[in-house]
């Protein structure tokens, strides 16, 4: 049997919006398990190239320096606060929307340049700063320069990846899902790509340089969607556009909570340094196998229930129904995934990252934290659907204050496991699963 694929109607598919939260849900969550697959095969290139070595320990440390920039800007701040704030214009004045979108991208885009700059200067310092849980080991200076290095590398991509970023909230306020979801896919077949064939020549640098061609991948693929929209993009920077100013005001309680988490992350791995470079890897191999479900389902109906959720503000009823069917539908989704992946944690790290530069050893100390992590993987998905309801209210507030305290229990249970109690890096593990268990309660309770 031949399959007949017709070049038009897969385009004309490509280019459908979806217009309800579960056939959004759906195509956000496809790609999403599709993306978490390559990230998964990513890292099992990258173990597979460097195994559990020094220097991929200082990559996945001197990632955290750009991708925290960028999670302040985009993941955290600018995306969930602009969807609401634009389709909130959009139904009522389009030209007005769209100087709006436009105000918002010039000064996210300066925004971000300015820290790059900052980046360059300091990339040195910063990584001092990461290592700081390694400072005495014989290797110490040249992981600095290293990461040093690094960091300015990633940072040029992550130009793109903003750029894109901002492509996929513009293009999701009009409900086109499909082809942004696929932006993340191209940018981690982008870094797959250059440690395949970069690696034996540059090293742990072929990994910066996929970070590259990934980011300029995830930007290109929206091109074509946005010019079908017919969003009229223009040069300027206007400051005394209100809804840019409505954007703003609502931008730094929610860039202080994705700033405090990240920060967190940030701080635990260089708690975790105290153990060991090992540990995190150990750490992040674990931690990307449990955000498999996370991303699968939470993640996708958040982002999908957030445009519908931000519309149906002023009939509290339908808003309460929204919500309520979504988190029902998640916990019915990632219950049962969450158990499987803690009871076959084993095989399931084995199987993920069993290259032969992978010992046993390290096999099943990853699936010991992977244990941890996985007691809280329903919280997590949770906690994605829940902010995001109170940002479609405009409540970016109550969300950061419960964060931040949060994050602080964690910070100080995980070092106070690892320096006055001896665990291994699974206490950040634990620290983590338990803080956000305490998170999602307290979420629920006040939404």
């Amino acid at each position: 049997m031949i399959l007949n694929i017709q070049p038009k109607k897969f385009t004309s598919f490509l280019l459908t919006t979806q217009n309800t939260i579960l056939s959004a849900a759906f195509i956000i969550t496809i790609s999403t398990g599709v993306n978490a697959v390559l990230g998964l095969i990513k890292s099992r290139v990258l173990t597979a190239h460097f195994g559990v070595s020094e220097d991929l320990a200082v990559f996945y440390l001197a990632e955290r320096i750009p991708n925290l920039i960028y999670s302040v800007i985009i993941v955290g701040a600018v995306s969930t606060v602009f969807i609401p704030v634009f389709t909130g214009l959009l139904g009522k004045d389009k030209k007005r929307a769209y100087e709006t979108a436009s105000a918002t991208m010039n000064a996210t885009l300066l925004f971000f340049l300015f820290f790059c700059i900052l980046m360059f200067i300091f990339s040195d310092q910063l990584m001092a700063l990461l290592l700081t849980g390694a400072k005495g080991t014989d290797s110490y200076s040249q992981k600095v320069l290293l990461g040093g290095r690094l960091i300015k590398l990633m940072a040029t991509g992550q130009i793109f990846l903003v750029a894109g970023s901002l492509l996929t909230s513009l293009l999701q306020s009009f409900k086109y899902f499909l082809l942004p979801a696929l932006a993340p896919i191209a940018f981690n077949i982008g870094i797959i790509i250059c440690v395949i064939f970069l690696s034996p020549a540059n090293g742990i640098y072929a990994a910066a340089y996929g970070v590259i061609l990934g980011s300029i991948f995830h930007f290109l693929i929206q091109i074509p969607l946005v010019k079908r929209t017919n969003f009229k993009y223009r040069l300027s920077l206007d400051l005394r556009d209100k809804g840019l100013m409505e954007t703003i005001k609502l931008i730094p309680p929610r860039l202080f909570s994705v700033l405090t988490t990240n920060i967190s992350g940030i701080v635990t791995n260089g708690i975790a340094l105290m153990v060991s470079f090992q540990s995190v890897v150990y750490l992040k191999l674990a931690l990307q196998l449990q955000s498999l479900p996370v991303n699968l389902f939470g993640l996708s109906m958040a982002s999908a229930a957030l445009p519908t959720l931000s519309g149906e503000t002023e009939n509290m009823e339908k808003f309460k129904k929204t919500f309520l069917t979504s988190l029902h539908q998640t916990m019915y989704l990632v219950l049962p995934v969450s158990a499987i992946l803690f009871v076959l944690r084993l095989p399931a790290v084995r199987l993920t990252y069993g290259v032969s530069n992978f010992p046993w050893e390290a096999t099943v100390y990853t699936s010991y934290i992977l244990a941890f992590y996985s007691i809280s993987v329903f919280a997590q998905s949770a906690n994605y659907l829940i902010t995001r309801a109170f940002y479609a209210l405009k409540d970016t507030v109550t969300p950061i204050k419960i964060g931040f305290l949060t994050t602080l229990i964690n910070v100080v249970v995980s070092y106070l496991l690892i320096a006055k109690f001896n665990f291994g890096a699974e206490a950040v593990a634990i620290a983590f699963s338990a803080t956000t268990l305490i998170d999602s309660i307290a979420l629920i309770v006040f939404l």
